[in-house]
């Protein structure tokens, strides 16, 4: 934030609770009324598998949220982050590639929204699932209620959370537990446990994975948390776990409790599953009711996670704007609000062109959850470097075995990117790297700079070759006239991308804590000031080496 008092500051108004809403509202939205399904249709029974291991997977790369943001509460977490580890251009990139996940993940909400509303109004949506012009006009509409609902005040806007939130949440936990009493261990044999093989289980997981993107939200409104330190790393681990337990009982209740013949398919036929959705099974069971509550479920979720995420969006090109590394007008605050209202417009403004020319859901959610893969395998990388080059900046939730864990989640985000499938693993990393000629309008990258951040044009080039070079079965909805040619075959796929990530990781770890070195200052402290006595709140923005601007 501005040093000058009389620039409006951001208000401190968000508590454990609206931020724990913010974090459960954040990640259900679309992709659990759809979950079950795309689970059961590519992986079969071994879809409740799939899910636990992307649970696991989920939870070491949030993890490293819970100490960042506890130790450096400062809005706009998932860029400002990266930007303290990895430097100006470092930082920029990973801020440009969230925020493309952000705008485009928001207009999927919002089409997904508005797909569910069809189904009480006609003329919203074809039949193949597109929004027609009259249902983009009303998910126009929608995006711009939410924009000025997070204009008028964040207090406003969490508010907004806890409501959806609680109200999305009722219907799915009974949808979950009324499942229980409808299961059949008999689903979980026929067809087969694993009908499409165990590469159908690694698809299941990188297609659902779309389902939890935003268990970071806790840091990004981080200037505006009350205790921030106390309440990020709790609000991070208990909506991550609250929405892990959800889904697992959601996912157990649809798989277990199918009835094939209510549902029009033949015993075992798991692919046709596909176009199944809660509210279907629900009438399967014969209850009538709930089907009708699982479709209100499921426009309260859209409804409220359409809401979050607005909220969230505007404060990435906030924060890159207060480092003269974005337009600098998005760095301005409201002086009757106290919010980035203009940041909030700007970026409300560019869902709204996604929501135009992309009216359908699933290529927008690929692309959504590359782009946020990359700053996720991002923030372990953070936290091993800001431990080594700040070891004495206050943790007050330090992450149990994070040296070890860092290391595990950047590989685990490098196969996922590989599992989301041929042309996404090319359209996704090419977008980031878009980003690059963008930084030159705002800052020059000198040398060393340039070698720091070498890693990460190496490791986005090399996600899409390797793709191509992998496994056929992981395409979908190719629109290239070429496609992966299988020189890569499985499992020795997995072994090159699992090395790959290591070792790009071990690069950009080095690249990171070897500038303070080169910088003539020792490690471990590096350039950056003791801040282990200064404010409790957050720590002040810092130069970074090898820069020549771009800070406050």
């Amino acid at each position: 934030m501005s040093g000058d008092p009389a620039t409006p500051a951001l208000r401190r108004e968000i508590g454990f609770w609206g931020l724990t809403a913010i974090v459960v509202g954040g990640i259900i939205g679309s992709g659990i009324f759809a979950l079950a399904a795309t689970l059961g249709s590519v992986a079969g029974p071994a879809g409740i598998i799939a899910l636990l291991l992307l649970i696991g997977v989920v939870i070491v790369l949030a993890l490293p949220y819970a100490e960042l943001g506890a130790a450096y509460p400062r809005s706009g977490g998932p860029y400002s982050i990266p930007r303290r580890a990895l430097g100006n251009f470092g930082g920029f990139l990973v801020g440009w590639g969230y925020f493309l996940y952000a705008f485009t993940g928001t207009a999927a909400i919002i089409d997904v929204f508005v797909e569910y509303l069809g189904t009480y109004v006609n003329g919203l949506v074809t039949s193949a699932n597109v929004l027609t012009w009259t249902g983009i006009s009303v998910g126009l509409a929608f995006l711009l209620a939410y924009t000025l609902l997070n204009v008028v005040g964040v207090k406003w806007g969490t508010g907004f959370a806890m409501v959806t939130s609680f109200a999305k949440v009722i219907p799915l936990l009974l949808f979950g537990f009324i499942g229980l009493y409808f299961l059949r261990t008999g689903n979980f044999s026929i067809g087969g446990f694993a009908p499409f093989g165990w590469l159908g289980v690694a698809f299941a997981m990188s297609l659902s994975f779309f389902a939890f993107t935003g268990f970071e939200a806790a840091v990004i409104p981080s200037e505006e948390v009350r205790n921030p330190q106390r309440v990020l790393p709790r609000a991070t681990i208990v909506g991550v776990v609250t929405v892990a337990v959800i889904y697992a009982l959601v996912a157990l209740s649809f798989i277990g409790g199918m009835r094939w013949a209510a549902n029009g398919l033949v015993p075992g036929d798991w692919a046709g599953t596909s176009g199944l959705l809660l509210n279907n099974i629900a009438d399967g069971w014969g209850l009538p009711l709930l089907a009708a509550i699982m479709v209100l479920g499921a426009v309260l979720s859209t409804l409220g996670a359409g809401g979050d995420w607005v909220l969230l969006q505007g404060r990435i090109p906030y924060a890159m704007a207060q480092d003269n590394l974005f337009f600098k007008s998005l760095s301005k605050v409201h002086p009757r609000y106290s919010t980035p209202a203009f940041a909030l417009i700007f970026a409300s403004a560019l869902t709204g062109v996604t929501l135009i020319l992309l009216p359908s859901f699933p290529e927008v959610a690929l692309i959504a959850s590359i782009t946020t893969l990359v700053p996720y395998a991002a923030a372990g990388l953070s936290l091993a470097v800001l431990r080594r080059t700040e070891p004495r900046v206050p943790r007050p939730f330090r992450l149990p075995g994070g040296v070890v864990l860092a290391p595990i989640g950047f590989v685990l985000a490098t196969i996922l990117i590989y599992w989301a499938s041929w042309p996404w693993t090319f359209v996704g990393p090419l977008l980031i790297l878009v980003g690059v000629p963008l930084y030159f309008l705002f800052e020059k990258v000198t040398r060393q700079e340039a070698r720091r951040i070498a890693w990460l044009g190496v490791y986005l080039g090399g996600l899409s070759l390797l793709s191509y070079l992998g496994n056929p079965f992981f395409t979908y909805d190719n629109f290239l006239p070429f496609g992966p040619i299988g020189v890569l075959g499985t499992p020795l796929d997995m072994i090159v991308v699992a090395i790959f990530g290591l070792a790009i990781y071990v690069w950009g770890y080095y690249s990171a804590i070897g500038s303070w070195t080169a910088g003539g200052e020792p490690l471990p402290h590096g350039r950056r000031p003791d801040v282990s006595k200064g404010p409790s709140s957050s720590p002040p923005p810092l130069p970074v080496p090898g820069s020549s601007g771009g800070t406050p």
